[in-house]
């Protein structure tokens, strides 16, 4: 197979026989510049970028000698500000979804507003996954990390008990209640960690 990074022709990788070898074993590092990060995988042609963040997904994503693997790599700074950036644009499509299902719910289609949530849901899973992913590279430890006066770990725990009451509201089917949990504890959550979020880009920005 042929592997190019930020458009060079490397040497051939050795028993590569899945995406997972190339993206976790040793052979990827020695062609990755130092200090540079993965920004796009692209096999045969088509973008396949969730392979990053997907280990069951690249283990499963067989190569034969024909493949052709294209990787471009950014700065790690490139890296957080995007991934910055996607989680406040993440974050503020979540509000227009809370808002919509507080709307459905006290117009009484209850049923119809929380399965339209649910989907926006799915997206926090994306969204933890980001701020784990700038802990790592910034090193940094989000229990010792203040924001206001309460550390950024304090917010993560919140938004989990948040969640694990409007999963009860479901499994109770109790959509007033849901309403309520959703637009007086959830929105004002959201509106928290946007402006964590913006806070975090001025600081690392300012130390570049």
């Amino acid at each position: 197979m042929k592997l190019y990074v930020d458009g060079n022709l490397t040497d051939s990788v050795s028993n590569a026989g899945s995406m997972h070898d190339i993206l976790y074993g040793g052979d990827i590092k020695r062609f990755i510049p130092e200090g540079r990060v993965i920004k796009n995988i692209v096999i045969n042609g088509t973008q396949y970028d969730d392979l990053m963040l997907n280990a069951d997904k690249s283990k499963a994503f067989k190569l034969g000698n024909a493949d052709e693997i294209k990787i471009t790599t950014m700065s790690q700074l490139e890296l957080l500000n995007g991934s910055i950036e996607a989680a406040i644009a993440f974050l503020n499509e979540f509000k227009a979804g809370i808002i919509k299902t507080t709307d459905e719910i006290r117009w009484g289609n209850s049923a119809g507003g929380f399965k339209n949530f649910s989907e926006y849901l799915k997206g926090l899973t994306t969204f933890i996954q980001i701020m784990e992913k700038i802990s790592e590279f910034l090193k940094i430890d989000y229990d010792s990390l203040v924001y206001g006066d309460k550390s950024i770990q304090f917010y993560f725990n919140d938004l989990e008990k948040i969640l694990s009451s409007v999963l009860s509201t479901q499994v109770e089917q109790d959509y007033v209640l849901l309403a309520d949990i959703v637009e007086f504890e959830l929105k004002p959550n959201i509106e928290i960690w946007e402006n964590i979020l913006k806070d975090m880009s001025v600081k690392i920005n300012n130390k570049s």
